[in-house]
């Protein structure tokens, strides 16, 4: 009996390897990756307009008002257009 033609190993540590072929992954990682990034948008989107409406109020007051109200500036950064 030669290499070739031995037998395969049986048991809980023989036999050949498990190759795994394309799966799901590759073919749902597009769809996935555009999901991921429309979120991120909306969420973008939304610390933007709540800063911008911080930003709006805190504009708004004079330095007596912010003072009598104890307003600490907002935490967010402020936006480009405001």
């Amino acid at each position: 009996m030669s290499s070739a033609e031995k037998p395969k190993k049986r048991g809980p540590k023989g036999g050949i390897k498990h190759q795994p072929g394309r799966g799901h992954d590759r073919k749902s990682q597009r769809g996935k990756k555009e999901r991921w990034k429309r979120k991120a948008r909306q969420q973008h989107q939304q610390r933007m307009e709540e800063a911008r409406k911080q930003w709006e109020l805190y504009d708004k007051l004079t330095k007596e008002q912010r003072s009598l109200m104890e307003l600490p500036e907002p935490t967010l950064p402020r936006p480009d257009d405001v």
